[in-house]
């Protein structure tokens, strides 16, 4: 499960350009009535944590999904009856079809890897008929506490989004879907997880030519994204307005985003994450899973393995038949060998490696190491040098304290130039603190809660109407 990689720090980044082709293979591919569409939203191992959470709002949850998807058939029977040249009674000529697939892109360390995706469309049941959706939207993920809940394995909710006749295009990104277990987490760093969803819409292009779909010419594009997903979806905003090739631009024709509990000036909570001693069981995803993703060069010449204590390299674990050490399974996500040492962790002396504490035991943020690591958040997740020219809705809950709302606030600023840019929003969302929580950090809940919410709207700007704008 561990993999091999260079670390001499002469090692340099291959280049990357948008190819016009990324596709590798379909994978699998699902065919649903709106009723089984209604029963398939959600992975099963989720639900079982809703349920979990608070039982009896479950059924109130699906019966709210049915109830969206069943309020879109009426209308679609109509627009695929026309497109089919059938009567108005004629027998449901169209259905939901979903596609996953392999695709070729770049880990946050320069090598070529191939990862995997999903996209899901309304299409006729009679596939020599074309379709034009209305709209495509592209959904970079949160974190997830369970693989199965990647796109690769489960439609999870964002997919509700095809009821409005849009392509919903959804990324595994390295570490999820067929890379589990074979690649680092490369949240740490927007620009490549922004690359690997760029590639996947490309493959996920493909997959609609194979079958007869586009996006109609008075279409456009919407960008979403929550929690972890937050950054690479901000990123693929300014990259869309700054960098994109002019036909991915002509073929996508990006109208808004919105980005929900995650968007930050990433070196500035990292650092209150250092400063920060409350939640020590959550602080090994937060201070130390992004670490093994990047390369000895990248890091400012510092082997991954120097910013932990030596007891994450000591202890190992059998994992599919491989030894893996605790700090591979936190930056892994494998959750069945680092959940009970995790718990365990009570100090920063804990998370950190010696050299990098005070004699207080506190984390010396002036630390050669830990100023080497912020370097490479900065320029992994650098929004300077652009103007929002689409808009871009900003969500945060400010009473959010494991991702407090003032980071988020302050990279709004900084985007927005200090308020002036009108393109740029900032909403506040609710902090749901009155739903039970089973023990959970309440960030959890208004991340999950969010992503539900935005599947039910159609656009960005219709969720001005359910957060309420910050000036």
């Amino acid at each position: 499960m561990q993999r091999k990689k260079e670390t001499e720090t002469s090692e340099t980044e291959k280049p990357w350009e948008l190819h016009e082709q990324s596709l590798v293979s379909v994978l699998s591919e699902s065919h649903y009535s709106p009723r089984e569409f209604a029963e398939a939203l959600g992975s099963p191992t989720f639900m079982e944590l809703l349920k979990s959470i608070q039982a009896g709002a479950l059924p109130w949850i699906k019966a709210l999904f049915k109830a969206k998807v069943y309020s879109h058939v009426p209308r679609l029977n109509r627009r695929f009856a026309k497109e089919c040249g059938l009567g108005l009674f004629a027998k449901r000529c169209w259905e939901i079809q979903s596609y996953t697939f392999s695709y070729r892109s770049q880990t946050v360390d320069g090598r070529e890897q191939t990862l995997s995706g999903r996209v899901t469309f309304l299409h006729h049941k009679d596939k020599s008929i074309p379709h034009q959706a209305k709209t495509i939207s592209l959904h970079t993920h949160q974190a997830f506490f369970n693989p199965l809940w990647a796109p690769l394995h489960s439609l999870m909710f964002v997919p509700l989004k095809v009821m409005w006749d849009s392509v919903v295009i959804e990324p595994d990104l390295q570490k999820w879907g067929i890379t589990h277990g074979v690649e680092y987490d490369g949240g740490g760093s927007a620009i490549h997880m922004c690359r690997q969803l760029a590639d996947c819409v490309v493959a996920a292009l493909e997959v609609m030519r194979q079958h007869g779909v586009s996006l109609a010419p008075d279409g456009y594009t919407t960008n979403w994204g929550g929690s972890q997903g937050s950054m690479p979806t901000l990123y693929f905003a300014k990259w869309y307005d700054t960098e994109a090739p002019q036909w991915f631009k002509e073929t996508l024709r990006l109208r808004s985003s919105f980005i929900v509990e995650g968007v930050s000036i990433v070196p500035e909570l990292t650092k209150f994450f250092y400063r920060d001693a409350r939640d020590f069981h959550l602080k090994p995803v937060t201070i130390v899973g992004y670490l093994k993703a990047f390369t000895q060069e990248q890091l400012g010449g510092y082997k991954p393995e120097e910013f932990v204590p030596q007891w994450w390299l000591d202890h190992t674990f059998n994992v599919n038949g491989k030894e893996i050490t605790f700090m591979d399974a936190v930056c892994h996500y494998i959750p069945q060998a680092m959940h009970p040492l995790s718990e365990t962790i009570t100090s920063f002396a804990g998370l950190v490696a010696p050299d990098m504490l005070t004699e207080d035991g506190q984390v010396d943020l002036d630390c050669p190491k830990i100023r080497a690591w912020l370097d490479c958040l900065g320029k992994h997740n650098d929004m300077s040098g652009w103007t929002p020219a689409h808009d871009v809705f900003i969500a945060h809950a400010p009473k959010d304290d494991m991702l407090p709302y003032q980071y988020a606030y302050d990279q709004y600023r900084a985007i927005s130039n200090e308020g002036q840019n009108p393109k740029v929003h900032m909403l506040a969302v609710p902090s749901m603190r009155l739903i039970p929580h089973g023990g959970m950090n309440p960030h959890f809940i208004i991340a999950f809660m969010a992503q539900i919410i935005m599947s039910f709207v159609e656009n960005p700007e219709g969720m001005q109407k359910l957060f309420k704008p910050v000036k």
